[in-house]
C-alpha cells in the first residue's frame, strides 16, 4: 500500500481549540503490533483524499453503498471537522505514521442513536484495528450524552457482522435492503 505518513503529521501540530488530547493512545494489537489511535483534525483532509483514491472498489462499496466515495470537497471537509463531541473520528495509524484505518460516530443529536462506521485498509484487517476504533470510541460518545451507537452495512458482509456481533452489537433488522444493529452504551 501506498503510505500516507507525509501528509499531515502523526501527532496534530495546531489541532483545534477543542481537540481531546487525552484521546491519543497507543494500543497493542494481539498479534504485538502497536498502532497510534487519535482523533482526526482538519489537517488530514489530504489523507482522506488519498484514502479514497487508492481505496479498492470493494471497501468503498461496502463502506459508502456505492462505487465512488463522496470526495467533494465540501464532503472531505465534513470529514475532518469534527466537534468531538456529538461527532467524532479516530485515525489509528502505524509505527511509520500510515493511517490504516478510521472510525466516527455522529450523533443524531436527539432521541436517536448515532451512527458508528469504520474502515481499515486492507493490509489491516482481521487484526483488530476496526475492534480497538470501535472500542476506543464508546468512552467519549458516553461522556457526549450518547447512549446508543448504531451500525449500519451491507447483508453479506461477514466480517463486519461477525465484529459488531463480538463487540456486543444487537437487535440485527433490515431496514432498506442494509443491516441495522444497536449497541447500548450504559
Amino acid at each position: 500500500m501506498q503510505g500516507d505518513s507525509d501528509l499531515s503529521p502523526a501527532t496534530p501540530v495546531d489541532p483545534p481549540d477543542s481537540y481531546p488530547r487525552e484521546l491519543e493512545t497507543v494500543v497493542t494489537l494481539a498479534d504485538g503490533e502497536p498502532v497510534y489511535l487519535r482523533p482526526v483534525v482538519p489537517a488530514d483532509i489530504d489523507r482522506i483524499r488519498h484514502a479514497f483514491a487508492i481505496a479498492d472498489a470493494e471497501s468503498i462499496r461496502l463502506r459508502f453503498f456505492t462505487g465512488a466515495p463522496p470526495a467533494d470537497e465540501q464532503h472531505l471537509h465534513y470529514l475532518v471537522e469534527v466537534d468531538y463531541r456529538r461527532r467524532l473520528a479516530l485515525v489509528a495509524l502505524d509505527g511509520e505514521g500510515n493511517s490504516i484505518g478510521i472510525a466516527r460516530y455522529e450523533g443524531a443529536g436527539d432521541e436517536r442513536p448515532a451512527e458508528v462506521a469504520v474502515v481499515v485498509s486492507v493490509e489491516w484487517r482481521r487484526r483488530g484495528v476496526g475492534r480497538t476504533l470501535l472500542l476506543a470510541l464508546e468512552e467519549p460518545a458516553s461522556r457526549a450524552g450518547i447512549d446508543v451507537f448504531e451500525a449500519i452495512y451491507q447483508p453479506g458482509n461477514r466480517a463486519v457482522d461477525e465484529m459488531l456481533a463480538g463487540l456486543g452489537y444487537t437487535d440485527r433488522r433490515f431496514e432498506d435492503g442494509l443491516v441495522c444493529v444497536t449497541k447500548s452504551l450504559s
